[in-house]
């Protein structure tokens, strides 16, 4: 039996398609706190979801890439 290395290796990722997210402070500077959408998930190679790649579209259609450890979800209003 093969056990991963990583916890999170080869687990789903923490963000869908749809999912409504803000961009966190870090290395994503000039979006930090800007709110968007996810528009794609590109999973990592090696299937460490540390390493997706995340694609958020913002208001003006512009899309961008973040890691998730970028991002944060934004609950729902009810």
């Amino acid at each position: 039996m093969v056990r991963p290395l990583i916890g999170e290796l080869f687990a789903m990722s923490k963000f869908k398609v749809g999912d409504r997210v803000r961009i966190l402070p870090g290395t994503a500077i000039p979006f930090v706190g800007v709110e968007g959408t996810i528009y794609g998930v590109q999973p990592h190679d090696g299937g460490i979801t540390t390493m997706d790649r995340h694609i958020v579209v913002f208001e003006r259609r512009e899309k961008r890439s973040f890691y998730s450890r970028e991002l944060e979800h934004i609950e729902k209003v009810k």
